[in-house]
């Protein structure tokens, strides 16, 4: 019985065949069906939320995520949102040809991100997923990334102290001809844990060389909800320190993302000191790829690294540096060792 209690407080997240529509009308604690390949500006209903990168490989499939009800939809502005018990998801789209330069837009995106939260019963973002249209284009500071990440410095006020309260988050280039900025994110009535990787700098104190404001997120968080715990790990890429490492080497950058995961997950365990994180079959993974003709060596080295029980999905996508090929992210559920 407590197993199946702890199982309706958390969130349940899978991949799963069948179209959106089925899905969405499936059941009654549906929070959020993810489909890709589809413009954001698509979105047919407040818990269908098209992602504008493909999927790589068959058969094609849908990310579905449940949580305990009843769920309860609408819209704030430009955000559309579905409301569980104890979780929210929400997502904006910002079609580009109305709203201004990237940074604009940005900031915008993150306004109405904040201002929906602050009169939400469940007012502390989790983890926030960011998908840009070309997002390396433009050169040195007008890079579209680089821009991004002022437009959300320019409404994100944050305490610069040595460990600010920052969420996860995910930032992924889309198609350059994909004309919406999207922004969707999971929140809760409390705040999370958040983890950063001892084999990285955190992100908000890169240096210069990677644009005029650092990026604002932290390398994961873990929401805890009564008794279940689950660690919503960042992007994470070939990075070491500050630095890119294997440029130009797939398969080198994604077993450098792997260890950087499992060194993350090492720090959760620290932190909490009696829950274990590992890549396993009650969780998810999702692998961006910049170059679709790297699939086959991007899930051969997949297989033989991470462990084949775990559901993964492989989505192309441009990532935040030119000289990074690959990123991963995901949730796993942290157990009680």
């Amino acid at each position: 019985m407590t197993n199946e209690v702890v199982d309706l407080q958390s969130l349940r997240a899978s991949y799963e065949e069948g179209s959106a529509a089925q899905w969405l009308g499936s059941s009654d604690d549906i929070l959020a069906v993810f489909e890709f390949g589809r413009s954001p500006l698509d979105s047919a209903d407040p818990r269908h939320v098209p992602v504008a990168l493909a999927q790589l490989g068959k058969p094609p499939k849908v990310e579905v995520w449940r949580c305990a009800g009843p769920i309860k939809t609408g819209s704030w502005d430009q955000l559309r949102f579905a409301q569980g018990e104890q979780l929210t998801m929400g997502h904006i789209a910002l079609d580009l040809r109305k709203s201004g330069d990237m940074r604009e837009a940005s900031r915008l995106a993150y306004d109405i991100l904040q201002t929906y939260l602050q009169q939400s019963p469940h007012q502390w973002p989790l983890k926030i997923w960011n998908y840009i249209p070309g997002i390396n284009q433009g050169q040195g500071d007008e890079e579209l990334y680089r821009q991004f990440c002022l437009g959300r410095a320019d409404a994100v006020l944050i305490d610069p102290g040595d460990s600010p309260p920052l969420p996860a988050a995910t930032a992924i280039g889309s198609s350059s001809e994909e004309p919406a900025l999207q922004v969707y994110f999971l929140a809760a009535a409390l705040p999370g844990l958040d983890v950063e990787n001892p084999r990285q700098v955190s992100a908000w104190r890169y240096p210069r060389q990677y644009g005029p404001r650092s990026p604002l997120f932290s390398r994961g968080t873990i929401l805890r909800l009564n008794s279940s715990q689950q660690f919503l790990i960042s992007g994470t890429a070939s990075v070491v320190g500050h630095q890119t490492h294997h440029e130009n080497q797939v398969a080198n950058q994604l077993s450098e993302s792997l260890r950087n995961v499992q060194s993350l997950l090492e720090e959760g365990y620290r932190l909490t000191g009696d829950s274990q994180a590992r890549l396993d079959g009650d969780g998810v993974l999702k692998v961006y790829i910049r170059n679709p003709a790297d699939l086959d060596l991007i899930r051969k080295t997949l297989d033989a690294e991470a462990p084949p029980e775990i559901p993964r999905i492989f989505l192309q996508g441009d990532i935040c540096r030119e000289n990074l090929l690959t990123e991963i992210d995901g949730i796993v559920s942290l157990q009680r060792s």
